[in-house]
């Protein structure tokens, strides 16, 4: 009987240390983020970088194309679209030709797909110096990110000229 009762206590011992040991998603987000980041060179003045899926939350991924199609340009903004169903229906939608923006992929090979179920969402990373801050994802529980976004970048433009 003793012998089963060590048995159980060492089973429930491993096993809690399995799980906690388990990392969350923003975990997984965050190190996937970085890992491709790694192997591509941003410019050295990019301070948001935007991973916008072509499949996923509809209303979202509006949010994302309309900001996109405000702010592709901005040089201190680095855009990855990913999961895209047609190129051509999407440049045709915001009215843009994404192979003439430098600072525009397209992610061909779904290497920027998030391995968690906010990659349905539009991902907004923050870069410091060239690393990664932080992310968020404009989602339904996260409406205004891009809002918020572009208020920051407008704030950094009027910085920069003053």
């Amino acid at each position: 009987m003793k012998k089963n009762i060590g048995t159980i206590l060492l089973i429930l011992i491993v096993a809690s240390t399995l799980i906690s040991c388990k990392k969350g998603e923003p975990e997984l987000e965050q190190d996937h983020i970085i890992s491709v980041m790694d192997n591509f060179d941003l410019p050295s003045n990019t301070e948001w970088m935007v991973i916008l899926p072509g499949l996923g939350c509809k209303g979202c991924i509006q949010e994302g194309e309309y900001f996109i199609k405000e702010n592709a340009r901005n040089p201190k903004t680095f855009i990855v679209l990913t999961k895209i169903e047609s190129l051509k229906i999407l440049q045709h939608k915001l009215n843009i030709r994404v192979d003439t923006i430098p600072n525009v992929h397209v992610d061909k090979e779904s290497k920027y797909v998030l391995p968690t179920n906010n990659s349905i969402y539009p991902c907004i990373v923050h870069l410091k110096d060239g690393t990664y801050e932080s992310h968020e994802f404009q989602s339904p529980e996260n409406g205004n990110a891009f809002e918020r976004l572009a208020a920051q970048l407008l704030i950094n433009a009027n910085n920069a000229t003053n």
